[in-house]
C-alpha cells in the first residue's frame, strides 16, 4: 500500500470523525468502486392543506365535586372544570330553576366534561320539602339541555373503603371519596365506644356500605354495611342487621348493640311502616328518589310520641311536610314529625318534652297521599337512618344471632382484601 494511498484514506477516518464525533479504534475497508455520474434536480410542489374534521364526541370524563357551604352549581361546575362560557350557556337554557335551587353541603355533583371544558351531562340529588330528594338527572341532546324522563337505569352495589389515617379521621375519608352521610353514621354509631375525631396517625377505618349508581358514577349512598376501626390497639367492629321492614341497628361480633338508641316509638299503637328509609324508585314515573325518613301508616288522629326527652325547636306549618313539629334531643339528635293533622296544646318552640308525651296527632297535610307520620332524624344536618340512630334496639334472637354470624365472615372476608391498605376501592358483591 503506498503512502498516497495512506493519507487518502486516514483523510476520509478524520473527516468521518469530525462529523460523527465517533470514536473507531480500526478502520479496514477494500477500496470502493467509483459511483457512477448522475444528475441531481431540486424539485418543489405545494401541497394542499388537509381537511381537518372536529369530533363532536371529544374525549369525556366523569368528575365529582363536593358542594360547600353557600355554593350555586355554577360555582360546583367552575370547579368541576367547566369552561366559563359552557357555564353560561347551561344557566340561560337549565331545564330546572336554578334560582330556587338549594344544594346542600357535603353532598356530590357529578358532570361529564370533555376535552375542551364544555359539559354535556349534570346530575345530583335536589331536596324537596317533604322528606324525599329526587335525582336531577340533566343532560344535553342535539344542543338542547333536557331532564332525563326515561326510566333511569340504576344500580345499587356495596362500596368498599380502606383508609390509614394520617392526620385527621374526617380528612382521610373525605379524601378516599367517602361521602359525609356515611361519615355521619360512622361517627354516631361508635359514639359509645370512642369518638371518631379523635384518631391518631397510624388508627384505621375500613367500611363497607351501600352505593347508588346511575350512568357509572355515584350519585347517593344507604347505610353503612359493616366497620371496622382499629385505634389504641383495639379493634372495633359493626354489622348492620336488619329486621324485616322495621328497618336495622348495628351490632358488634358478638351481636351486641352498638347503640342504645330511644326507648320508644314516635308513634302510639306502632303497627307498620309504610315507606322506609333509603333510596327508591318512583312506581309510576319511574325517577329515582331517596326517602328521608320513615313513614307510618296509621288513622287520622292517632298520637304522635316523643320517643325521648328533649325541647321543641319548630311548630309550625313546613312547606310539603304540612303541619311539623321539630324535637332536639340531649344528645345533639334532631328529630322531625310531618303531615300532622292538629298539634298538642301546650307544645310551643322551647317547651320541654318527656319520652312518651303527646306532641301531634296523624294526619295528611301538606303534600300527603294519605293518613301517615313522617319521621326523620338529623345529625349535625345530615340525615340519618332513623332505625340505626333514634328507635328502639331489639335483642337478636338465636336464630338472628346465627344470621349475623354467617353475615360477619361473609363481610369479614370481603373487608381483608383491604385491611391496612390506604386505598379505596368499589366492588360489588
Amino acid at each position: 500500500m503506498s503512502k498516497t494511498f495512506l493519507k487518502k484514506r486516514y483523510g476520509l477516518l478524520v473527516l468521518a470523525l469530525t462529523a460523527s464525533g465517533v470514536a473507531l479504534a480500526t478502520v479496514s475497508q477494500p477500496d470502493l468502486p467509483v459511483a457512477a455520474a448522475y444528475k441531481t434536480e431540486r424539485v418543489v410542489q405545494e401541497l394542499p392543506m388537509p381537511k381537518l374534521t372536529i369530533n363532536a364526541n371529544a374525549s369525556s370524563y366523569w368528575r365529582d365535586e363536593e358542594v360547600r357551604t353557600g355554593d350555586t352549581l355554577a360555582l360546583v361546575l367552575q370547579r368541576l372544570g367547566v369552561s366559563a362560557t359552557s357555564i353560561q350557556n347551561f344557566t340561560k337554557s337549565s331545564p330546572i330553576d336554578l334560582k330556587t335551587l338549594e344544594l346542600r353541603a357535603g353532598q356530590i355533583v357529578s358532570a361529564r366534561v370533555d376535552s375542551v371544558g364544555d359539559v354535556t351531562d349534570i346530575q345530583f340529588f335536589r331536596d324537596d320539602d317533604n322528606g324525599e330528594r329526587n335525582l336531577a338527572a340533566i343532560e344535553r341532546i342535539n344542543g338542547k339541555w333536557q331532564l332525563n324522563t326515561s326510566n333511569i337505569d340504576m344500580e345499587t352495589m356495596p362500596s368498599l373503603r380502606s383508609v390509614v389515617i394520617t392526620s385527621s379521621s374526617s380528612g382521610a375519608l373525605s379524601r378516599a371519596g367517602v361521602p359525609v352521610e356515611i361519615r355521619t353514621s360512622l361517627k354516631e354509631m361508635f359514639s359509645e365506644k370512642f369518638n371518631l375525631d379523635e384518631l391518631v396517625e397510624g388508627d384505621s377505618v375500613s367500611l363497607l356500605y351501600e352505593s347508588l349508581y346511575f350512568r357509572g358514577q355515584e350519585v347517593a349512598t344507604g347505610d353503612v354495611l359493616a366497620a371496622e376501626v382499629r385505634t389504641q390497639g383495639k379493634t372495633y367492629r359493626a354489622y348492620y342487621f336488619e329486621h324485616g321492614d322495621t328497618g336495622g341497628n348495628y351490632y358488634d361480633e358478638n351481636g351486641n348493640s352498638l347503640t342504645r338508641g330511644f326507648d320508644g316509638q314516635p308513634i302510639e299503637n306502632f303497627k307498620r311502616i309504610s315507606s322506609p328509609y333509603g333510596i327508591r324508585r318512583h312506581p309510576v314515573l319511574g325517577s329515582i328518589r331517596m326517602h328521608t325518613g320513615i313513614d307510618y301508616a296509621a288513622p287520622i288522629g292517632t298520637h304522635i310520641l316523643a320517643p325521648s326527652d328533649g325541647v321543641v325547636t319548630f311548630s309550625g306549618w313546613k312547606g310539603g311536610y304540612g303541619n311539623t313539629v321539630m324535637l332536639t334531643h340531649d344528645n345533639g339528635v334532631e328529630t322531625l314529625y310531618g303531615h300532622m293533622h292538629a298539634y298538642v296544646r301546650g307544645v310551643n318552640v322551647g317547651t320541654r318534652v318527656k319520652a312518651g308525651d303527646v306532641i301531634g296527632l296523624v294526619g295528611s297535610t301538606g303534600r300527603s297521599t294519605g293518613p301517615h307520620l313522617h319521621y326523620e332524624v338529623r345529625i349535625n344536618g345530615q340525615h340519618v337512618n332513623p332505625a340505626t340512630v333514634a328507635l328502639p334496639t331489639p335483642k337478636l334472637s338465636a336464630a338472628d344471632l346465627a344470621a349475623l354470624k354467617k353475615y360477619q365472615q361473609k363481610t369479614d372476608e370481603t373487608m381483608a382484601a383491604v385491611r391496612g391498605l390506604p386505598v379505596m376501592v368499589a366492588q360489588r358483591d
